[in-house]
């Protein structure tokens, strides 16, 4: 796995062992960042804006957008083995006060004062797929509806049906067995 673009494009990105995460192939990964800069409804310029990637695995979503000069990303994940490939990825790459690393699990997280005190322009959501209180994820992404311009990417298992209706914009790509939710008000 490579960072596609920016600063460090091209370069090689470690990979935690594949029976613990779920990587985020390049292919979605490219697709995901080619809707985030190119949609209508989407576009989002990287420089200088804050992003929060939870359920982190090796850091590939925010680590592209670091590569594509974001101000700083925050990371959640709480697997003590995956967080020594994510911090190694990072501290390889970046300089530490471009990110922060949280070792807590996501539903013991205060969440939405992360949200408040961070204001991240962007959220990326990448949970297992045998997640198994997927719908706390689902609350929590539905409270966030009411901040203006923030974007969320939601990576989920295509056969996971969920809707989003209080979100202005909503928009679903499927990729194998991956599906992408964006969503923006």
């Amino acid at each position: 796995m490579r960072i596609i673009s920016g600063i460090k494009k091209g370069k090689k990105i470690l990979l935690p062992d594949a029976s613990i995460t779920r990587p985020l192939k390049d292919n979605v990964k490219e697709n995901i960042f080619n809707i985030l800069t190119h949609n209508k409804q989407f576009k989002i310029i990287f420089e200088n804006i804050n992003v929060i990637d939870f359920f982190s695995g090796s850091g590939s979503f925010g680590i592209e957008c670091l590569s594509r000069n974001a101000k700083k990303a925050y990371f959640v994940e709480n697997n003590t083995k995956t967080q020594n490939t994510l911090y190694r990825n990072l501290s390889n790459n970046f300089p530490k006060e471009k990110y922060e690393i949280s070792k807590k699990d996501f539903f013991k997280l205060d969440k939405t004062g992360l949200v408040q005190n961070y204001n991240p322009k962007l959220i990326f959501f990448d949970p297992p797929y045998a997640i198994k209180n997927f719908d706390e994820i689902y609350k929590f992404i539905n409270s966030l509806n009411n901040i203006k311009d923030l974007i969320l990417a939601l990576h989920i298992e295509k056969k996971r049906h969920i809707y989003f209706d209080n979100f202005k914009f909503n928009l679903e790509k499927i990729y194998g067995i991956s599906k992408i939710i964006f969503l923006k008000n």
